[in-house]
């Protein structure tokens, strides 16, 4: 199955006014100081917030930590033919850190969305005009990403309550995943049920996981908070609260993108679902995100008063889960609503399970990995695709050199930026007539 998405339910005009309606607000509630997407950025707001650093030394700062994933962004569009929230939404952080006012944000935001949703139309084209079109081949890079990411609970378990128990998960995801492979589907009555292996390997592993996060709390004390933390925190997430219309239509935004497929959240893992007819994969892998990172957006929405731009994921969820496009945006507000209402006692309740806290931490890493090694696989499988060894070839210096230079692109981005190397040197040998098309 090809793993570019390239038809659309809704038309591209429709999808850039809602891109460039997410942008613009993202850029203004970046400005504001409201919210932000990096969350490695974030701890940054409040030096700025609070005067220990001036606008321009800030977005310098922003932009810096930024700029990688802006690239990572733009290598999952490319092998995924979506737009993803990397790519859109760490972009709009830096804007609006750059802009003077709220109108500048708004505005250059708003072109930003533009340039993204029209710009790929334009990209496509450009490899349509080259000698050798190798953008099908791209589509390589998306294909070990179900599988290898499904693995994700099996490696988070290992890493936080031992190899053993890892690989007791792993072998009871492999045969879940094998069976769901074998039978194929299963009939109720007139009702077919398909067993998608991705999906329920995955269920399999998160239930796993809670178990073991849940059992190991009981033999853990509890995280207490002195006077002082708990007074910022209360501080903080009363800012959080008051700005909540801002963030509310925000929520409604991003789950109205993530509806009708303007901007997507974990491309490599929705695009495949979207071509399957089957989002349940998808819908699980969020359920994973949501868990994973309540914990790191929880902890610094708190400790700088500045929210998720996408919330607790959540918004995402529903977005694909909502029926009709309409009521994606409607149920997007309402869940950010309940979850900024919610932020203080979630503050207190992850306090209470310092297991379940801590597997935030790994569930990230394990992901990240799987993700990575997934990307890694499949821009191996695109550069085969193009040229074969040659292509192998570059491909694996490229990784290689990356890793023994520092990692200066991220490993979920030099990939896919290796296969596109690959792509652009085999249409110039056959430009010059070095390598002849059969």
């Amino acid at each position: 199955m090809e793993g570019i998405v390239t038809t659309f339910e809704f038309p591209l005009i429709f999808r850039a006014i809602v891109l460039i309606a997410i942008c613009a607000w993202a850029s203004l509630l970046s400005h504001m100081n409201i919210s932000n997407f990096n969350d490695g950025a974030r701890p940054v707001f409040p030096e700025f917030m609070e005067g220990r650093m001036t606008r321009a030394e800030f977005a310098v700062v922003v932009t810096g930590m930024g700029i990688g994933w802006v690239l990572t962004g733009f290598s999952q569009w490319l092998g995924s033919g979506l737009i993803a929230v990397h790519l859109t939404l760490i972009a709009t952080d830096c804007l609006g850190a750059w802009s003077p006012n709220k109108w500048v944000a708004l505005i250059i935001g708003g072109i930003y969305g533009a340039i993204c949703a029209f710009g790929t139309d334009l990209i496509n084209q450009a490899f349509q005009a080259l000698p050798y079109n190798f953008l099908n081949d791209l589509t390589q890079i998306s294909s070990p990403a179900l599988p290898v990411f499904s693995m994700f609970p099996a490696v988070a378990i290992a890493s936080q309550f031992g190899a053993k128990n890892g690989i007791i998960t792993g072998i009871i995801q492999a045969i879940i995943y094998m069976l769901c492979t074998i039978v194929g589907s299963v009939t109720i009555g007139s009702i077919s049920v398909s067993l998608y292996p991705y999906t329920f390997a995955m269920l399999a592993g998160m239930i796993c996981l809670i178990v073991y996060a849940v059992k190991n709390s009981k033999k853990t004390t509890a995280i207490e908070q002195d006077a002082d933390t708990e007074n910022l925190f209360t501080k903080n997430a009363n800012r959080i609260k008051s700005n909540w219309l801002y963030l509310c239509i925000q929520g409604a935004l991003n789950a109205l993108g993530i509806a009708v497929l303007a901007q997507a959240y974990q491309p490599y893992i929705l695009a495949p679902a979207v071509l399957s007819g089957n989002l349940g994969s998808f819908e699980l892998a969020m359920v994973g995100v949501i868990i994973a990172f309540i914990p790191l957006i929880v902890s610094t929405s708190l400790a700088t008063g500045v929210y998720q731009a996408v919330g607790l994921t959540t918004v995402m969820l529903v977005g694909a889960l909502a029926p009709t496009w309409w009521l994606a945006p409607i149920l997007g507000f309402i869940v950010e609503f309940i979850e900024i209402q919610l932020l203080g006692l979630l503050g207190k309740g992850l306090s209470k399970f310092p297991e379940l806290t801590k597997c935030g931490d790994y569930i990230r890493d394990a992901m990240v990995s799987c993700i990575s090694l997934a990307i890694v696989a499949g821009s191996f499988l695109a550069g085969n695709a193009t040229w074969g060894a040659v292509g192998l070839m570059i491909v694996g210096g490229f990784y290689a050199l990356n890793e023994v230079t520092g990692q200066r692109l991220p490993k979920t981005a030099v990939g896919p930026i290796a296969a596109v190397v690959v792509g652009i040197l085999f249409n110039i040998m056959v430009g010059f007539g070095f390598v002849v098309l059969g």
